[in-house]
């Protein structure tokens, strides 16, 4: 998104009938749009005359959609668009070979792949489509111009079970058994593996802030790690098949994660030691996260696989308690082992820093273990 000095907080949303004002990144610069969904689906909508951007003809925008983009074209010219991101335009009948009947539209202008349900079906039954991850009966649409694992949001879970022998469920797996450091008599187990989707507002904010911080350090997707956070479990939550449900008990930290995300005003609930100031840790070393996990009577253990934009990130070896955000210039602390510490550890989301930083980290995985 583009900096505007023509729009202001009560800019309008440009896409058709939205009466939304338009949305105000990190930076300070306005869109276009309201939010991501309407930026994408402007470019499928019948009434657009939207240019895109220049290099990957998937994003709205004056010449380049984001400063990864800008390099792409300067580097190597502009590259074929990704099919699994870009807006078919062209596209306007079934897939379903033979079928010439036009593919249906909704009311905001997205268009399906397909003429009817009937076909959608057909699509999955025959191997043309993904099937959906939970119904397994419809083809996996497009969510924020990015494929998604369901049919709809009706179909959309909080968390969903990942089986065994799916290579997402065995990657989680060897980065938990890998960066398990501490010296156990046994690496524990993982015993089951759940991805975590939660509210579609927190998968766009999370990616709002990664452009952003993409944009602002031109550290591809802002420097994006994956961290682990051990916190309270007071149920069973992901223990079995069975066990889907998030709680509500007030003690539950796992459960309050996965339905609100993580919350700078929970900071010090728990702990009055924070080695680098109030914010939320993370850490790359599973069993330092494990040193923070308190449960119920389950005889398994969780802890949270997160993603963590870390944008232009100093590493220190001493403690400094007294720091309220990251020194001048950074976005976010790594301790690193030496020093005062035996493990890693990321701040990224310092107290004191803007609220928007809640959005600099976001669970995608609850692990459970024995």
């Amino acid at each position: 998104m583009c900096s505007d000095t023509q729009r202001a907080s009560t800019t309008q949303c440009k896409y058709p009938d939205c009466t939304k004002a338009v949305w105000r990144d990190p930076d300070g610069s306005y869109s276009s749009f309201c939010g991501n969904y309407h930026r994408l689906a402007m470019a499928n909508h019948p009434r657009s005359q939207t240019r895109m951007c220049q290099n990957c003809n998937a994003r709205p925008s004056h010449d380049f959609c984001g400063q990864r983009c800008a390099r792409e074209f300067q580097n190597n010219g502009r590259r074929p668009a990704n099919s699994r991101t870009s807006p078919t335009l062209d596209e306007s009948s079934c897939m379903i070979p033979g079928c010439q009947r036009p593919v249906y539209v909704d009311a905001d202008g997205n268009k399906s792949n397909f003429c009817s349900h009937r076909h959608r079906r057909d699509a999955v039954r025959t191997g043309l489509a993904d099937a959906c991850l939970r119904c397994k009966e419809m083809p996996t649409i497009e969510v924020g111009g990015k494929q998604s694992d369901f049919c709809s949001k009706r179909c959309m879970p909080m968390i969903l079970e990942i089986p065994k022998r799916n290579s997402i469920y065995e990657d989680v797996a060897k980065q938990f058994t890998e960066k398990w450091m501490h010296p156990t008599p046994q690496k524990p187990t993982v015993v089951n593996l759940w991805k975590i989707y939660g509210d579609g507002s927190i998968r766009d904010r999370f990616s709002r802030y990664q452009l952003e911080a993409e944009r602002r350090t031109g550290l591809s997707n802002g420097n994006t790690r994956r961290r682990f956070h051990g916190t309270i479990r007071a149920c069973c939550l992901g223990d079995s098949s069975t066990d889907s449900a998030l709680c509500t008990q007030s003690t539950c930290n796992v459960c309050k994660i996965i339905q609100s995300s993580f919350q700078l005003d929970r900071v010090g609930q728990r702990t009055t030691f924070h080695r680098f100031g109030s914010g939320i840790y993370t850490s790359a070393t599973s069993s330092k996260a494990n040193d923070y996990y308190g449960g119920s009577t389950s005889p398994n253990k969780a802890m949270l696989l997160n993603d963590v934009v870390m944008g232009k990130a100093i590493k220190l070896t001493t403690t400094n308690t007294t720091l309220t955000q990251p020194p001048a210039g950074y976005d976010a602390v790594i301790g690193e082992p030496g020093g005062d510490l035996n493990y890693d550890e990321c701040i990224g989301a310092p107290a004191k820093l803007d609220v928007g930083k809640n959005d600099a980290i976001r669970a995608s995985f609850l692990i459970v273990y024995r």
